[in-house]
């Protein structure tokens, strides 16, 4: 089934070719080259998206969808979970030329605090704690090598020292998420400044990346059932952490990396915690990514919202290369 999704978004990805040497898209090239029906855009601008008629790349595997919860998300591993319509992701480098990247997964929109269905071999990659000047900037610069995206859960005083690096994550299509304003053991606080807390770095994050984050991420993983309600009531979905890297421990960088993939390959996947605050971290990402990648696994990107409309096709989100 993998092996089926990656050729047709490589197909989509060589017709792109053909009319993207001037960094533009030609709609008309792109559908009558592929197909006789006519592409539909869902959407205008530089995110836009172009639903290409496949047929079928699977029979969607019958899935029950985990329930709306309160707490922190997980992931839960199904065997045909990535099966039936999928929306990837198409880089383009800085011609305009769309790039092939393996370990490049699917995308799942997620609207309502509930654990998200992965299926075997695919990874989330988070990042908390960022953004730093330098360490954040080698953690983009190698997802953008590889074609995949993470999620970032920026703490606010970050985001406000450092703005530019901040828009920086957001402009590489990456996804923004919350990490309070300055990381404190929220459940010692008291549940007000508690909510404060939070509350003021979602709308630093904001300010700075021109984005507002809908996911959140507990400082330590530290939560209780009233906070865990007043997020519900803010429409922010806590994530919580699968796999930890513990990258914040002393570490060689094959010991962080092979800690990271003991982990996946005894759930099978799931949601990766690491932090782009770390100096080991932005230097085991490129090993990572690469054992990820020999290992067959998948990076999905999670966004909130809902996903396009599908029925048989392949959704191709375009991604140009974000500006150095």
């Amino acid at each position: 089934m993998r092996s089926l999704v990656t050729c047709m978004a490589g197909l989509c990805a060589l017709t792109l070719a053909s009319c993207a040497s001037t960094g533009e898209r030609d709609m008309t090239s792109l559908k009558t080259a592929l197909f006789p029906e006519p592409t539909r855009i869902v959407a205008e601008g530089p995110d836009a998206i172009e639903v290409i008629v496949t047929g079928s790349i699977g029979e969607p595997a019958e899935i029950e969808l985990p329930p709306v919860q309160l707490g922190s998300i997980h992931s839960r591993i199904v065997a045909g979970a990535d099966r039936g319509p999928q929306v990837m992701t198409v880089s383009l480098d800085a011609d305009g030329r769309p790039e092939a990247h393996p370990l490049a997964g699917r995308t799942i929109y997620l609207d309502e605090t509930r654990d998200i269905t992965l299926a075997p071999l695919e990874v989330v990659l988070t990042f908390d704690d960022g953004p730093v000047p330098g360490r954040t900037n080698v953690v983009l610069d190698a997802l953008d090598a590889y074609g995949v995206k993470g999620l970032f859960f920026m703490v606010g005083q970050m985001a406000h020292y450092y703005p530019e690096t901040a828009r920086l994550v957001a402009e590489s299509g990456q996804t923004i998420a919350t990490h309070t304003w300055s990381h404190p053991y929220l459940p010692a606080l008291g549940h007000d400044a508690a909510l404060a807390n939070i509350d003021k770095g979602a709308a630093i994050v904001t300010e700075a990346t021109g984005e507002t984050p809908h996911f959140f991420r507990f400082p330590y993983l530290a939560e209780n059932e009233r906070l865990d309600r007043a997020l519900f009531e803010r429409g922010l979905i806590p994530v919580g952490a699968d796999v930890d890297s513990r990258d914040y421990q002393e570490a060689s960088t094959s010991e962080l990396v092979d800690r990271v993939i003991r982990g996946l390959e005894d759930r099978g996947g799931g949601i990766v915690l690491m932090h782009d605050l770390q100096g080991r971290t932005a230097r085991a990402i490129v090993p990572l990514l690469e054992r990820l990648q020999e290992g067959g696994f998948k990076v999905v990107q999670i966004k909130h919202g809902k996903p396009p409309a599908m029925d048989d096709t392949l959704v191709a989100r375009l991604s140009p290369r974000f500006p150095r």
